[in-house]
C-alpha cells in the first residue's frame, strides 16, 4: 500500500497559494478516502501513476500556511527520476501520464467510487487535487439478462456503429478496428478468426509472422478495449438498448441486452 509521507520538496520556480482552501473537509476524510481509493480493484493505475498520485495527494495534504503549486517539472523531479534540467514543453510525459491519471480517477467513481461521499479530481490544466463532497448513488443488483446471438445480428451492428462513431467512447483508432474486427467476425460465424495472431495480423497490420507468444500486443490492448468499453456503458452508453463487451481471458465478443439506465 502506498502511504503518505510528512515532507516533499516543492519546484521553486512555482506560484505560491494558499494552502488550504475554505472546502469544509478535514484532513483525515481526505486521507481516507485516498486509501479507498489506492486500494481499489477498481482504481487501474499503474504503479507510476499511484506514485504520481501519492505524491499529489502527499503535496495537497501538507499543514503549512503557504505552499506552491504544483508543476510539471516538480512532478518529473521528484516522482519520475527526470534530472533537474527537465523541460516540460519539450518532454510531454507528466502530461500523458496526468491524463492517464484523471482517466483512472473517472473510471473509480464510475464504478465503487460513486457510492462514496467524497470525490477527488485533479482539473484540466493543473496538478493540485480538488476535494468535492458528493451524493452517494444508492448500491443496486444488476438484473440478469441473456445474451444475445448471432440471429440479432442487424440489432448488435447498429450497436457497434453507434459505438465506433461516439465521442464518449474514447478509445484509439486501432483499438476501434479492434472491437470492428471481433464483432463483424463473431456476427459472420467466423468465431475461428477470433485469436491473437488474427486480430494482429487483420486490426493491427501485423506481419503473418507475428507470434503472439513473443509480442502481448493483442492482450495489452485488449484490457484497455475491455475499460474502455465499460466506461462507455456506464456513462452515455446505459441508454443503449444492447451492451457489447469482451470478457477477460479471451477475444470473442458477447452482446447483451441492457435495461436502459434512467439514473442522472
Amino acid at each position: 500500500m502506498i502511504t503518505l509521507s510528512a515532507q516533499t520538496p516543492a519546484d521553486p520556480k512555482a506560484a505560491p497559494f494558499p494552502c488550504q482552501p475554505p472546502d469544509g473537509i478535514a484532513a483525515e476524510e481526505k486521507r481516507a478516502e485516498f486509501d479507498r481509493i489506492i486500494t481499489s480493484t477498481d482504481f487501474p493505475a499503474t504503479p507510476r501513476k499511484r506514485k504520481i498520485f501519492s505524491y499529489l495527494i502527499q503535496r495537497a495534504l501538507e499543514n503549512t500556511p503557504v505552499r506552491t503549486r504544483i508543476s510539471a517539472r516538480e512532478i518529473a523531479t521528484c516522482v519520475l527520476g527526470r534530472g533537474q534540467s527537465f523541460n516540460p514543453n519539450k518532454d510531454p510525459i507528466v502530461r500523458i501520464e496526468m491524463a492517464k491519471l484523471r482517466r483512472d480517477l473517472d473510471f473509480y467513481y464510475l464504478k465503487s467510487g460513486r457510492h462514496n461521499l467524497l470525490r477527488i479530481e485533479i482539473p484540466r490544466g493543473g496538478y493540485d487535487p480538488l476535494f468535492m463532497r458528493q451524493t452517494p448513488q444508492e448500491k443496486s443488483a444488476l438484473p440478469e439478462v441473456p445474451a444475445l446471438t448471432a440471429d440479432h445480428a442487424a440489432d448488435v451492428s447498429a450497436e457497434l456503429k453507434r459505438l465506433l462513431h461516439s465521442s464518449d467512447f474514447a478509445t484509439t483508432p486501432r483499438n476501434r478496428k479492434f472491437l470492428a474486427y471481433v464483432v463483424e467476425r463473431e456476427l459472420a460465424g467466423q468465431r475461428d478468426e477470433i485469436n491473437a495472431k488474427s486480430v494482429a495480423i487483420r486490426a493491427f497490420g501485423r506481419s503473418t509472422t507475428f507470434d503472439p507468444q513473443k509480442d502481448p500486443i493483442v492482450r495489452i490492448e485488449a484490457g484497455r478495449l475491455r475499460r474502455d468499453l465499460e466506461v462507455y456503458y456506464l456513462k452515455n452508453g446505459r441508454f443503449s438498448p444492447i451492451r457489447i463487451s469482451i470478457p477477460k481471458g479471451r477475444y470473442v465478443p458477447v452482446f447483451l441486452r441492457q435495461t436502459i439506465s434512467e439514473d442522472v
